[in-house]
């Protein structure tokens, strides 16, 4: 789930000249603390990760970053998956709250790649431009908080005080990786807002879609079973 994109090359084995993904072992998963529930009517509802910069390993840079905007589906919360109603095509630029780090852009741009088609693509956006400009949106505030607590020296608590004093409700906070995740909805325009949970029926409400419906149990498997009648033909080409 928790993935930096600063330095995510060094972890895939990448070289500078942009070659290929070696396979290389993925960070573990935060354990979460909190599933969420979007509310009667709301069709969207997710979480805005931020990076401090001060994880370990991947996750150590020199300011804080945005990691990415998540719905919160499956496992995670009771979000939809609306699909784009424009393009799912992939990224073709860098957008600039993923192009602040000075990495190589290329890699920078694989890592945008792997945020459209894992979490934006279930956000109800256009396409990818809607996506990423509403993460750049989103995220420019509370990182100007988080960088102004930084520079002052101030522990995780501290920053998540800041943060919640400049309006911005914390829903989760990954303790291991020093990310902070701000709860958000959409409504079916696929807009999304930063809010607390409690407010989501009331500024994200619209259509929930319903659900695909379960995939049917597989059939009994057809086996010969001896000294056992199976079941009697229809047809000749039945026997």
């Amino acid at each position: 789930r928790f993935m930096p994109f600063a330095g995510l090359w060094l972890l895939l084995g990448l070289s500078s000249e942009g070659s290929e993904p070696e396979p290389a072992p993925a960070p573990a998963p935060t354990v979460r603390s909190a599933v969420m529930q979007c509310g009667p009517g709301v069709p969207l509802c997710g979480v805005l990760t931020l990076e401090t910069g001060e994880g370990p390993g991947l996750y150590g840079h020199p300011t804080p970053s945005v990691h990415g905007l998540w719905p919160e589906t499956g496992a995670y919360g009771s979000s939809a998956c609306i699909r784009p109603r424009g393009s799912a095509v992939d990224p073709a630029v860098l957008f600039p709250c993923y192009a602040v780090r000075g990495g190589i852009p290329s890699q920078e741009l694989w890592f945008e790649t792997h945020e459209w088609g894992k979490h934006g693509t279930c956000a109800g956006v256009a396409d990818a431009t809607d996506f990423f400009t509403q993460v750049c949106s989103l995220s420019s505030t509370p990182l100007e908080v988080l960088s102004a607590s930084r520079a002052a020296g101030k522990s995780l608590p501290q920053m998540q005080s800041d943060l919640e004093s400049a309006g911005f409700a914390v829903f989760s906070v990954d303790t291991a990786n020093s990310q902070f995740e701000l709860s958000a909805c959409a409504s079916n325009d696929g807009v999304w807002k930063l809010a607390p949970v409690s407010r989501f029926p009331a500024l994200c409400n619209g259509t929930v879609p319903p659900q695909p419906p379960p995939d049917p149990p597989p059939s009994p498997a057809l086996t010969c079973k001896p000294f056992t009648h199976g079941p009697p033909c229809v047809t000749d080409l039945d026997c």
